[in-house]
């Protein structure tokens, strides 16, 4: 059911919102192009021929039109619904059945290793900087006297 049937609209190349001129025209464009005496004997435009026809047949009555459209939407409705059937038939994925139980503990992993860094950043002592030997280390430069 995944191919999509060619509608009407389709066939004459035209929007959904297609005034009646606009059908017209593109009925009268598709019956130039594909008209049985432009290949004769060919079964094949004949076949497209007929399916012109019938599209324009229904889609420039108002009536047939809106039936047409109205058929259009409950089928439309009806894959969708037998869409959702299968994709319910379907059973969990591993991930889908188990994903709080991950969420959860991959929440309590990172929260251990908060915990972890703060215990451990409180139980080692800072290190010191090692203490100046000589003077002239700490003392600053005098630079007149160099001259």
């Amino acid at each position: 059911m995944g191919a999509s049937v060619q509608t009407h609209y389709d066939t004459l190349s035209v929007a959904h919102q297609a005034g009646p001129d606009l059908v017209r025209k593109a009925y009268r464009r598709q019956a130039q192009k594909y008209h049985p005496d432009k290949a004769p004997g060919s079964r094949e435009a004949q076949q497209r021929m007929a399916s012109i026809n019938e599209a324009y047949a229904v889609l420039s009555h108002p009536a047939r039109r809106a039936s047409y459209d109205r058929w259009i939407a409950a089928r439309h409705a009806r894959l969708a619904a037998e869409r959702e059937v299968q994709r319910a038939a379907q059973p969990p994925s591993r991930f889908a059945a188990a994903w709080p139980w991950t969420l959860l503990f991959a929440t309590i992993a990172c929260a251990m290793l908060a915990v972890g860094t703060v215990l451990y950043k409180a139980a080692v002592r800072p290190v010191a900087p090692p203490p100046a030997t000589t003077a002239t280390a700490t003392a600053p430069l005098d630079r007149s006297s160099a001259r």
